[in-house]
C-alpha cells in the first residue's frame, strides 16, 4: 500500500514541476499585454495580443464583411496592412495576388495580432451596425435565394438596395 501511495506521490510531484517549468517558460517566451491598431491615420484602438485582426475590429465595433466567419474561404474581408501585419499567409494566396499584396491587402480574418498595427479599411465600415433581430420569416425561393423577414429593433431603419448586403 505504501509502495502505491508513494508512485502517486512522486508522479504528482513530477507533474507539478514540470507545469511550473512550462508556466514560467510560457510567461519569458510568449509575448502579452495589449497593442495599437491604427485605423485610416484616425482612429487608435488597443486590443490584446494573440488574436485576429477580424475579431479585433469586432471587439471594437468595426464590423468587417467576411461571409465565412472567419474561416478565410471567402476573401470578403480584405483590408489593406500597412505595418505589423507579417507575411502574407498561403491561406490568403488564393484570393489575394501578388500584386495586391505588394499594396498591402490582407485578410483581416488571417492576420494575427503580435504588435502594433496600421491598417485602411473602407469608409463605409465605419457605418455598420449590429442588431439582434427577430426572424418573422425564412423561406427558399429557389436553390441560391432566401427571402429572409427580420424584425428590426425600435427606432431602427434600414437603407437597403436590392443586391446590396
Amino acid at each position: 500500500m505504501i509502495e502505491i501511495l508513494l508512485g502517486v506521490g512522486v508522479f504528482t510531484g513530477f507533474v507539478l514541476i514540470l507545469v511550473v517549468f512550462i508556466l514560467s517558460a510560457r510567461s519569458k517566451l510568449v509575448a502579452s499585454g495589449n497593442v495599437t491598431i491604427t485605423i485610416n491615420d484616425k482612429k487608435h484602438i488597443e486590443t490584446p495580443i494573440g488574436g485576429k485582426l477580424l475579431g479585433a475590429l469586432g471587439d471594437a465595433k468595426i464590423f468587417i464583411s467576411s461571409a465565412c466567419g472567419g474561416g478565410g474561404t471567402c476573401g470578403v474581408c480584405r483590408v489593406k496592412v500597412f505595418e505589423g501585419g507579417g507575411v502574407i499567409l498561403p491561406t490568403e494566396t488564393s484570393h489575394i495576388n501578388k500584386r495586391e499584396a505588394r499594396e498591402g491587402y490582407r485578410l483581416s480574418c488571417q492576420v494575427a495580432v503580435k504588435q502594433d498595427m496600421k491598417i485602411e479599411v473602407p469608409d463605409e465600415v465605419f457605418g455598420v451596425k449590429k442588431w439582434e433581430c427577430t426572424v418573422r420569416s425564412n423561406h427558399n425561393v429557389a436553390t441560391f435565394i432566401k427571402e429572409l423577414v427580420l424584425e428590426l429593433p425600435q427606432d431602427e431603419y434600414v437603407d437597403f438596395r436590392a443586391g446590396g448586403y
